[in-house]
């Protein structure tokens, strides 16, 4: 059908038709959470989503799942993903610039960053990485307002974060690797007011300070939890795989700064 990007000058965006057909495949078969390609590797089949995180495909498959052709769903899990990461950067820059302007250029400046770009329109076949883009906003702003919340609005705090973390893990697990580190360095920058605030009313601020890490850790643990179905069996089974392919040579890391 007419309409998929052609980026195999420096992309696979074919794959993408592959991925989201076999999961569709293993859906309709009775497969939930979907680990294997069933007509893949010429039939024999193969474990991708065992190991490859596997929600961009899910959502470009709910958009199957209501009529789409395959090439439309790949275009509105990709449009949807522009919209999640949007609108996420405004509120995150509305709330950290208390500016609804301020907010619109950082949407608009996130949306058109070119990694963001050349994830869609040259690589192709990273929706993955290109939903992880979505989600980190989306993850800042969830943690903003977990440290945020007061008592009453506590519990809804942790829950949202812990979705937003889970979708960001279960999107790109290398991205989600990428981002984890300023994400609790976030958090312990958000947290240390709470310290500062009790140094003067107690002989020692730890106790305060524990009680408000709760949250925070509770809604981590939450986040892990969720996406365990994916990433525990992905590290137990890895000496399943053969990853020298793939980690090694021209894919090693070291060759692309």
């Amino acid at each position: 059908q007419p309409g998929l990007l052609n980026t195999r000058g420096g992309g696979d965006s074919p794959f993408l038709l592959q991925r989201l057909h076999q999961l569709t495949t293993a859906l309709a078969g009775g497969h939930f959470p979907v680990r294997w390609m069933p007509d893949a590797a010429y039939g024999d089949g193969y474990p991708f989503y065992n190991y490859y995180a596997p929600l961009s495909i899910y959502i470009a498959a709910a958009f199957r799942g209501l009529g789409f052709s395959f090439v439309r769903a790949i275009h509105l899990a990709q449009l949807a993903g522009f919209i999640v990461a949007g609108l996420g950067t405004f509120y995150l820059g509305r709330r950290w610039l208390r500016s609804d302007w301020a907010g619109l250029l950082a949407a608009v400046a996130y949306t058109t960053a070119p990694f963001h770009m050349v994830n869609v329109y040259v690589r192709g076949d990273s929706l993955a990485e290109f939903w992880a883009m979505a989600w980190y906003p989306v993850v800042l702003l969830a943690a903003d307002g977990l440290v945020a919340a007061e008592r009453p609005a506590r519990r809804r705090a942790v829950a949202l974060f812990a979705l937003a973390y889970a979708a960001l893990i279960l999107s790109h697990n290398i991205s989600a690797l990428i981002f984890s580190p300023f994400l609790l360095l976030y958090l312990a920058v958000r947290l240390l007011p709470a310290r500062r605030r009790t140094a003067d009313a107690a002989p020692s601020p730890l106790p305060t300070l524990g009680r408000a890490a709760v949250p925070p850790l509770a809604a981590l643990a939450l986040a892990f939890a969720l996406a365990a179905f994916f990433f525990v069996p992905a590290l137990a089974e890895q000496d399943l795989a053969q990853l020298g392919p793939v980690t090694e040579g021209y894919f090693h890391y070291s060759n692309h700064f």
